[in-house]
């Protein structure tokens, strides 16, 4: 059958890694329009290694933080206050 076919196997390696992927990954809003990428870098590196930090592109208003483990993003979310340039940061499972 088909799902036992070389596509459906990389669709779903490809499926896990993207939860994987999520599980690691924090939805950050509330910063300043026009916020360097390596801001929130440096702000959550105190949590753990940021492997990976993606800007909203059209608006700005919110960015996905991905960590290289999940223990690191629980931590981080676990964290009661965060907060950059002065202004509150929502830090929220993505």
């Amino acid at each position: 059958s088909h799902l036992s076919g070389k596509r459906h196997r990389r669709l779903r390696s490809l499926r896990a890694e993207r939860r994987e992927q999520e599980l690691r990954s924090l939805f950050v809003s509330g910063f300043a329009r026009g916020t360097d990428p390596a801001e929130l870098r440096r702000h959550f590196g105190s949590f753990g290694d940021v492997t990976g930090v993606v800007m909203d592109k059209d608006k700005g208003a919110f960015a996905i933080v991905e960590l290289s483990d999940p223990s690191e993003r629980q931590r981080a979310l676990e964290h009661p206050r965060h907060s950059l340039g002065g202004r509150r940061l929502r830090v929220r499972p993505r």
